[in-house]
């Protein structure tokens, strides 16, 4: 680790931008040492719990070590969909790989795990953690990134109704120096209202705090609040109305958005089922950095429908055909409006 001076980058303009550069002290290289070794301990904490405090009532959950691949790394014929258990001083190890989406080689290895607790009256409680480490090439050299973290979530459910409290922690790293934190508060309320009603409310708010450049630092909040009524044969209807905005240093960074949003999933027939889901939004965003109260107003219009097939033959094969129609439109007051975007597919599948 290099305990050299640390360079914030470059100043941006802003109406809070912060200095363009930082030197780190040694108290202040010592502190920052010190909070990403207590990161890395929650971390590894949560992830490596190996004990149950109700004895042999528990059952120890296997903590994931994943290995992610790029696409374009390893060739079409390799099969890494496979994954190995093990057990490493009594605790269940699950080893395996995928392959990534994305165009720049790279490749993630890390460990990923989580532990449930029975606090007994109804209340439990969930840890999850997270280790993990990045490459990429980029064409001009090898970038080296990491993130460490974890949650908990606290759950009360009982009589139809439960109430979840999810904090969370989140480090992300840049060669081997801290250029971020994320810090997060997530609680949902459910409520069942007779036998084929359900109400749901959620709320929550986000911080990310950026050790190297001021105007990267948000503030986001969101709210939901949907009713589900379970129709015939499993199928079922959502609506609800929720809100999301986020805020920071600049003026651009300003948006508020809210609108409902209409799900729905039919199912009709044996093997065959209908999926469609609409919403509107309508947005207030800033624009204009050297005018605080400078805004631009959109409105959007989605549509997504898809259908899904599942036809047997008397060979044993089972025949799977997908049809999808996706609808697009922003209409905005700004100088250049966007076109209406329309998407139609069809897919096929076998099985045999």
């Amino acid at each position: 680790m290099d305990s050299k001076p640390v360079a914030a980058g470059p100043a941006l303009p802003g109406r809070r931008a912060s200095l363009s550069y930082r030197e780190l002290s040694l108290c202040g290289v010592l502190v920052r040492r010190l909070r990403r070794t207590l990161l890395c301990s929650l971390s590894l904490y949560l992830s490596f719990v190996m004990f149950s405090t109700a004895g042999e009532q528990q059952v120890a959950q296997p903590m994931n070590l994943f290995v992610d691949i790029a696409s374009n790394r390893l060739a079409d014929e390799i099969d890494i969909s496979k994954k190995k258990r093990l057990d490493l001083a009594g605790v269940p190890v699950v080893l395996g790989g995928k392959r990534q989406d994305g165009a720049a080689p790279s490749i993630a290895a890390g460990i990923a795990g989580s532990y449930d607790f029975d606090l007994g009256r109804n209340v439990s409680m969930k840890t999850s953690g997270l280790v993990s480490r990045i490459h990429t090439d980029n064409g001009t050299g090898i970038l080296s990134s990491g993130r460490v973290g974890g949650d908990f979530a606290l759950k009360y459910q009982g009589g139809g109704s439960g109430l979840l409290l999810k904090p969370s922690a989140y480090a992300t790293m840049q060669k081997d120096v801290l250029e971020r934190m994320d810090y997060a508060l997530e609680s949902k309320l459910w409520r069942a209202i007779g036998s084929n009603l359900d109400l749901t409310a959620t709320v929550g708010q986000s911080w990310r705090v950026s050790e190297l450049l001021h105007t990267d630092n948000r503030q986001s909040g969101f709210g939901r609040l949907g009713v589900n009524i379970d129709l015939f044969d499993g199928s079922n209807l959502e609506l609800a109305y929720g809100f999301n905005t986020t805020d920071g240093p600049l003026a651009s960074h300003f948006r508020f958005t809210q609108g409902p949003t209409l799900v729905t999933h039919l199912a009709l027939a044996p093997g065959w089922s209908l999926d469609g889901s609409y919403s509107m939004t309508a947005t207030t965003r800033g624009y204009d950095d050297h005018q605080a109260d400078a805004r631009r107003h959109d409105l959007n219009h989605h549509l997504n429908l898809k259908s899904n097939w599942s036809i047997s033959s008397t060979t044993g094969a089972e025949w799977h055909i997908s049809a999808g129609y996706d609808y697009e439109q922003t209409i905005t007051d700004a100088p250049v409006q966007n076109p209406a975007n329309h998407v139609a597919s069809v897919n096929f599948g076998l099985n045999f």
